[in-house]
């Protein structure tokens, strides 16, 4: 059995953490006295994780206001489809083309500020492990969200 550590308080690195770019090592005291809090960078990984994951929570959500909002304003333009009773939200063939593409710019957008975040994060020595798993995430919700709603874009209704 590993023996207990005299000092928890003082390890501030945890499992997640074993990947991260490691800073390079100071070669004079005044890099030292430059670097940065242990502490605060802790905070900096705990807080990387938990905006990750609040990243992957909130973009379904947003997509789908979006297409709600979309689908209203494909409502108020009318169109023969509604008309006929065929269709109550998307009520022309312009509408079955132009909501698909609408509504999935913010699962793609996801997928590239969610790369971006994930490089800037590897750049600044911050847990970025986090953010690989939701680039994953929102580029599986992505592929959903567009195999879902490109079917009217393909077919129409």
């Amino acid at each position: 059995m590993a023996a207990p550590k005299e000092h928890p308080e003082n390890d501030l690195s945890s499992d997640a953490d074993y990947a991260n770019r490691h800073r390079p090592a100071p070669r004079n005291f005044d890099e030292l006295a430059d670097a940065p809090d242990p502490f605060i960078e802790a905070q900096r990984n705990r807080r990387s994780t938990k905006q990750a994951i609040a990243f992957v929570l909130f973009i379904p959500g947003l997509t789908m206001l979006v297409a709600l909002l979309l689908a209203i304003v494909a409502r108020v333009m009318g169109g023969p489809l509604c008309e006929s009773g065929h269709a109550t939200w998307i009520c022309s063939r312009s509408a079955e083309i132009w909501w698909p593409i609408a509504t999935s710019v913010v699962p793609v957008g996801s997928i590239v500020a969610c790369g971006i975040i994930l490089w800037r994060k590897y750049l600044g020595y911050i847990r970025w492990r986090p953010w690989m798993g939701a680039f994953w995430a929102t580029a599986l919700w992505a592929m959903f969200w567009m195999l879902v709603t490109f079917q009217m874009l393909i077919v129409g209704h």
